[in-house]
């Protein structure tokens, strides 16, 4: 019962399927964030779906693009694009540590956030126009899950800037251990899966992924004193896009050979 209420508490919170909630307690927080792997589910069935449809019905490149480059946001509620926005924001101040710590909590949205989450939309559709096979999209889809855990990973390994706010909230309380362990599990699980159905694509994502992990705790570390909510919001959507953009360079290579 305790996993099911962390799994609802992960479902609740990153996206916007209807799932009972809970009472944000000692009890019910212990195994909330390793459950938030489970999340990237969503936004993978998601697209699979997607392209199904576009498949079934005809559908042109540029409509199943445009509709896959949002479809993360819409099934997640863009929380995750908003703390890629107050980053950005915070980023581009180049203020000191403490300015850009309250850059991140002001609730109002700056011009390099609009300009940069403009960028980002735009890289994603053009990415997804690339990607012309389900085996393609199958390795985004199980990047969705990916993400996830490195981010989930990063909160709990790294310390967090303000020692408060709702990621402290899932960080606090959690099992360490037993969330690591179920980390790295599902790390494996997608790194072997992704390896196994496009070697190419699986090792450009993999690579790039973990590439950015450690240049994002640096990152956090020396412009930030740590990680927040929103930081990891950021973390994890260049983790998505450096997904889209890993696949879409093996779709490349495999159509300069082939061509």
């Amino acid at each position: 019962m305790r996993m099911i209420k962390a799994i609802c508490i992960a479902f609740s919170t990153y996206s916007i399927l209807p799932v009972p909630r809970f009472d944000w307690t000692e009890d019910t927080m212990r195994f909330s964030l390793c459950a938030f792997p489970l999340v990237g589910m969503l936004p993978g069935l998601g697209l699979w779906l997607w392209y199904h449809f576009c498949t079934a019905v005809n559908c042109g490149i540029m409509l199943f693009a445009a509709l896959a480059a949002v479809l993360p946001l819409l099934l997640t509620g863009g929380i995750h694009m908003d703390g890629y926005c107050d980053t950005v924001d915070a980023l581009s101040s180049h203020r000191d540590r403490e300015r850009r710590l309250e850059i991140l909590k002001d609730s109002h949205l700056g011009a390099f956030a609009v300009i940069y989450c403009a960028v980002y939309l735009l890289a994603c559709y053009g990415l997804y126009t690339e990607l012309a096979n389900e085996t393609a999209l199958i390795i985004v889809g199980i990047g969705f899950v990916l993400s996830r855990s490195l981010a989930a990973l990063s909160a709990i390994i790294t310390p967090n800037a303000r020692g408060t706010g709702m990621l402290m909230a899932f960080t606090q309380h959690a099992e360490k251990h037993l969330s690591l362990a179920l980390l790295f599990t599902a790390l494996a699980v997608c790194t072997a899966v992704m390896l196994r159905l496009y070697p190419l694509a699986g090792g450009c994502c993999i690579g790039l992924c973990f590439t950015w992990f450690f240049l994002y705790r640096h990152m956090a570390w020396k412009q930030f004193g740590g990680i927040t909510g929103d930081t990891t919001g950021f973390f994890l959507q260049i983790t998505e896009l450096l997904i889209l953009i890993g696949t879409g360079l093996a779709q490349l290579a495999a159509r300069m050979v082939l061509g």
